[in-house]
């Protein structure tokens, strides 16, 4: 029988959009008992309106909005596998007393609200801690729990200008670009998930559960790390540097056969600069006083990308790449969203996972970025519709009785539909 990771854990989900989401996917997939708690009143956003607009269309699986539109967005579904679902008014006194009880008996609680959120209604670390000692509370917040931007907001694009990540990032000498629009949040995400391994071991030791304040324009800081330090030694702002090295040449991406088809090469030294040569079919490149040494090599950087561009260009990027890593040179196909799909080296190591959700259909799932030997992931199960496990968290796991339940339905302190829905 197959055991996981973090089976026996139970992780109380108070997470919404990219982040946070995230994090508990990939405890989900360890093995951990993840139940996502919501409202009706106040849905995960990323699952989209009650009532959507057909302008948002594209937000669904085939462009179908369907009749339960809030449990089929594309981005609900790959961030939120592997949970649970259960509904509950926060800002109902029943709510939130139910809430602290189901808290009473989970190891973790992640969350990624404004800082203060959870303060404000009453279920911080302070309330948690005491009805629950052992319990592990992770607060992923934009700024950190403290500090006078304490209760900024923000998403990955905005988190990379305020972090400095866009200040190196874009062409030579061009204006800051960003990487792309979320790009702490996987990040952020794949750390708040090694802060928890490092609580839980703690945990083991003392007996104490603990609070982790992770910030995620810290994190996203953090990993400027050399520039920082460059800017400390040197008074100079890094600037944007385009696909160049300081110490590797050439270096970049370059287009290949097809449209919009690129391949990237990255020399590190001059053995790999005359296999290079020897895979091109020229060797006589390796005697060229421009490109003999690196100093020459950077200093001709240009000349060297017009001529790997007119090498590659007649070439397909997979072709290129296979032929230069079995000559021990450095190099990977820039692959576009549908390839890395089809990618045959993901399949192989099992990062995909066929998936079929009730509302969208078959589609492919995003697995862990890590393997482990003694305790293999979890398949995938679908990400839930709203509130559909309200009766197995509120009965079994807290012991209320079917009337209660229907109780708590007919306030309206939980549902399975959110509120106009049926407007």
């Amino acid at each position: 029988m197959t055991t996981h990771a973090l089976e026996g854990l139970r992780i109380l989900d108070m997470t919404q959009v990219a982040v946070g989401p995230y994090t508990t996917l990939l405890l989900g997939f360890m093995g951990a008992e993840v139940i996502k708690v919501e409202s009706c009143s106040r849905m995960d956003i990323s699952r989209g309106q009650a009532r959507p607009s057909s302008n948002s269309a594209g937000l669904y699986p085939q462009g179908e909005i369907g009749e339960r539109p809030w449990d089929r967005t594309g981005h609900y579904i790959h961030r939120n596998g592997n949970k649970l679902s259960l509904t509950l008014d926060l800002a109902a006194p029943r709510g939130k007393a139910l809430l602290l009880q189901l808290a009473a008996k989970c190891d973790v609680l992640v969350e990624n609200y404004r800082a203060s959120v959870m303060d404000r209604l009453g279920l911080g670390y302070e309330a948690i801690s005491q009805v629950n000692p052992r319990l592990i509370y992770v607060k992923i917040s934009s700024q950190g729990a403290t500090g006078p931007e304490k209760d900024y907001g923000s998403l990955g694009s905005t988190l990379e200008q305020t972090a400095g990540l866009a200040s190196i990032t874009g062409y030579e000498d061009g204006i800051p670009l960003m990487t792309n629009e979320t790009f702490p949040d996987p990040v952020v995400g794949m750390l708040a998930v090694g802060a928890l391994m490092a609580a839980l071991r703690q945990r083991r030791q003392t007996g104490r559960g603990t609070f982790i304040d992770l910030a995620q324009r810290e994190v996203t800081a953090a990993m400027l790390g050399e520039h920082i330090l460059a800017h400390g030694a040197t008074g100079n702002v890094p600037g944007p540097t385009g696909n160049r090295h300081p110490h590797m040449a050439p270096q970049g991406v370059y287009l290949c056969r097809g449209e919009d088809m690129w391949v990237s090469i990255s020399v590190g030294n001059d053995t790999q600069w005359q296999a290079l040569c020897e895979a091109m079919g020229q060797p006589q490149l390796a005697q060229d006083t421009r490109f003999a040494t690196l100093p020459a090599r950077h200093a001709h950087a240009s000349d060297l990308d017009a001529i790997l561009s007119a090498w590659t260009q007649e070439r397909d990027h997979y072709d290129v790449m296979h032929l230069l890593q079995s000559h021990g040179v450095p190099a990977g196909a820039v692959l576009k969203g549908s390839e890395t799909i089809a990618d045959p080296h993901l399949h192989a190591r099992g990062f995909w996972d066929e998936v079929h959700h009730p509302e969208s259909g078959p589609y492919q799932q995003v697995t862990t970025p890590w393997q482990l030997s003694k305790s293999p992931r979890r398949t995938t199960t679908p990400a839930p519709s709203l509130g559909a496990h309200n009766g197995y968290v509120l009965g079994e796991i807290l012991g209320l009785s079917e009337q209660e339940i229907h109780a708590l339905a007919q306030e309206g302190i939980i549902g399975t539909r959110p509120i106009g829905a049926d407007a």
